[in-house]
């Protein structure tokens, strides 16, 4: 089982739903050797990738969750994406990602 840092009863309430269901997963189907960071500043610009997983023999592999359903993928291209938003009101409103 991996290592969440910091644990999930510790950094829960900070993710979104897509992020709880990915960590849970990380932890449990990840085998003890990987490290898993939850939201920690990176580089330069101190970004914060939702999520780094760290394997000494395999490397590291940066993760940003989107909690997107397929049927909300109104458009998806390389560098342009654009996403039916439902969770105002339950309006739809079309955002550009």
């Amino acid at each position: 089982m991996a290592e969440l840092i910091p644990e999930y009863g510790i950094c829960s309430s900070r993710m979104n739903d897509g992020e709880k269901r990915l960590a849970r997963r990380l932890e449990k189907k990840l085998g003890k050797d990987y490290w898993v960071w939850f939201d920690i500043p990176v580089g330069p610009c101190l970004s914060h990738p939702d999520f780094i997983v760290l394997h000494p023999q395999y490397g590291l592999l940066i993760l940003e969750v989107k909690d997107w359903k397929c049927s909300t993928i109104e458009l998806a291209q390389k560098d342009f994406w654009k996403i039916w938003d439902t969770s105002s009101d339950g309006q739809k409103r079309l955002i550009e990602v």
